[in-house]
Protein backbone atom coordinates (compact mmCIF):
# COMPACT_ATOMS: atom_id res chain seq x y z
CA UNK A 1 0.00 0.00 0.00
CA UNK A 2 1.37 3.41 -1.03
CA UNK A 3 1.88 5.86 1.81
CA UNK A 4 0.07 9.18 1.42
CA UNK A 5 1.97 12.43 1.51
CA UNK A 6 1.33 14.41 4.73
CA UNK A 7 -1.18 17.24 4.21
CA UNK A 8 1.26 20.03 5.02
CA UNK A 9 3.87 18.58 2.68
CA UNK A 10 1.28 18.17 -0.05
CA UNK A 11 0.20 21.80 0.44
CA UNK A 12 3.82 22.93 0.36
CA UNK A 13 4.44 21.04 -2.90
CA UNK A 14 1.24 22.39 -4.45
CA UNK A 15 2.25 25.91 -3.42
CA UNK A 16 5.66 25.45 -5.08
CA UNK A 17 3.90 24.46 -8.31
CA UNK A 18 1.54 27.42 -8.02
CA UNK A 19 4.47 29.78 -7.38
CA UNK A 20 6.20 28.45 -10.49
CA UNK A 21 3.08 29.06 -12.61
CA UNK A 22 2.62 32.50 -11.08
CA UNK A 23 6.17 33.44 -12.07
CA UNK A 24 5.23 32.52 -15.64
CA UNK A 25 2.05 34.60 -15.38
CA UNK A 26 4.14 37.54 -14.10
CA UNK A 27 6.41 37.31 -17.14
CA UNK A 28 3.45 37.12 -19.51
CA UNK A 29 1.26 39.77 -17.83
CA UNK A 30 3.62 42.11 -15.99
CA UNK A 31 1.25 45.11 -15.91
CA UNK A 32 -1.54 43.17 -14.21
CA UNK A 33 0.78 41.69 -11.62
CA UNK A 34 2.53 44.98 -10.94
CA UNK A 35 -0.82 46.68 -10.28
CA UNK A 36 -1.86 43.90 -7.92
CA UNK A 37 1.49 43.83 -6.13
CA UNK A 38 1.44 47.61 -5.64
CA UNK A 39 -1.96 47.29 -3.96
CA UNK A 40 -0.77 44.31 -1.90
CA UNK A 41 2.37 46.16 -0.78
CA UNK A 42 0.28 49.16 0.24
CA UNK A 43 -2.00 46.96 2.34
CA UNK A 44 1.04 45.35 4.01
CA UNK A 45 2.68 48.67 4.96
CA UNK A 46 2.83 49.59 8.63
CA UNK A 47 -0.45 51.14 9.71
CA UNK A 48 -2.81 51.31 12.68
CA UNK A 49 -3.01 47.49 12.65
CA UNK A 50 0.28 45.76 13.54
CA UNK A 51 1.59 43.19 11.03
CA UNK A 52 0.88 40.22 13.30
CA UNK A 53 -2.79 41.17 13.57
CA UNK A 54 -3.05 41.78 9.83
CA UNK A 55 -1.81 38.24 9.27
CA UNK A 56 -4.25 36.83 11.83
CA UNK A 57 -7.10 38.69 10.11
CA UNK A 58 -6.00 37.35 6.73
CA UNK A 59 -5.87 33.84 8.14
CA UNK A 60 -9.44 34.15 9.41
CA UNK A 61 -10.53 35.40 5.98
CA UNK A 62 -8.95 32.53 4.08
CA UNK A 63 -10.46 30.08 6.56
CA UNK A 64 -13.90 31.56 5.93
CA UNK A 65 -13.14 31.44 2.18
CA UNK A 66 -12.28 27.74 2.39
CA UNK A 67 -8.93 28.16 0.61
CA UNK A 68 -6.89 25.16 1.72
CA UNK A 69 -3.54 26.25 0.30
CA UNK A 70 -4.09 29.79 1.53
CA UNK A 71 -4.59 28.47 5.06
CA UNK A 72 -1.17 26.85 5.06
CA UNK A 73 0.44 29.95 3.60
CA UNK A 74 -1.21 32.28 6.10
CA UNK A 75 -0.44 30.11 9.12
CA UNK A 76 3.19 30.35 8.04
CA UNK A 77 2.91 34.13 7.61
CA UNK A 78 1.27 34.44 11.04
CA UNK A 79 4.13 32.55 12.62
CA UNK A 80 6.67 34.66 10.75
CA UNK A 81 4.90 37.80 12.00
CA UNK A 82 5.28 36.57 15.58
CA UNK A 83 1.84 35.11 16.27
CA UNK A 84 1.71 32.32 18.82
CA UNK A 85 -0.03 28.98 18.36
CA UNK A 86 -2.72 30.16 20.80
CA UNK A 87 -3.29 33.36 18.79
CA UNK A 88 -3.51 31.42 15.53
CA UNK A 89 -5.98 28.96 17.04
CA UNK A 90 -8.02 31.86 18.41
CA UNK A 91 -8.10 33.49 14.95
CA UNK A 92 -9.28 30.16 13.56
CA UNK A 93 -12.01 30.02 16.22
CA UNK A 94 -13.13 33.51 15.22
CA UNK A 95 -13.41 32.43 11.58
CA UNK A 96 -15.44 29.42 12.66
CA UNK A 97 -17.74 31.57 14.76
CA UNK A 98 -18.36 33.99 11.89
CA UNK A 99 -18.32 31.51 9.00
CA UNK A 100 -21.81 30.18 9.59
CA UNK A 101 -23.31 33.58 10.31
CA UNK A 102 -21.86 35.06 7.12
CA UNK A 103 -23.57 32.39 5.07
CA UNK A 104 -26.78 32.90 7.04
CA UNK A 105 -26.78 36.64 6.35
CA UNK A 106 -26.24 36.06 2.62
CA UNK A 107 -29.45 34.01 2.44
CA UNK A 108 -31.25 37.36 2.43
CA UNK A 109 -29.65 38.12 -0.95
CA UNK A 110 -30.83 34.76 -2.30
CA UNK A 111 -34.40 35.52 -1.24
CA UNK A 112 -34.15 39.04 -2.66
CA UNK A 113 -32.88 37.72 -6.01
CA UNK A 114 -35.66 35.12 -6.12
CA UNK A 115 -38.27 37.77 -5.34
CA UNK A 116 -36.88 39.92 -8.13
CA UNK A 117 -36.21 37.41 -10.92
CA UNK A 118 -38.79 34.68 -10.33
CA UNK A 119 -41.82 36.73 -11.47
CA UNK A 120 -39.88 37.92 -14.52
CA UNK A 121 -38.90 34.40 -15.60
CA UNK A 122 -42.36 32.97 -14.91
CA UNK A 123 -43.87 35.76 -17.00
CA UNK A 124 -41.29 35.21 -19.79
CA UNK A 125 -40.46 38.89 -19.65
CA UNK A 126 -37.29 40.17 -21.27
CA UNK A 127 -34.44 40.12 -18.75
CA UNK A 128 -32.45 42.80 -20.57
CA UNK A 129 -31.87 45.72 -18.32
CA UNK A 130 -32.42 43.60 -15.20
CA UNK A 131 -29.13 42.58 -13.70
Amino acid sequence: MEEEEPLAESAHNKQRMIDKKLRKFRRESPEVIESFLNFWRQAKKPSAIPAKYKELIQLAIVLASHCELCIYKHVKLCLLAGATRAEILDAAAQALAVGDSIVYEYLAYVVDALDYYEPVIKGNENLSGKT
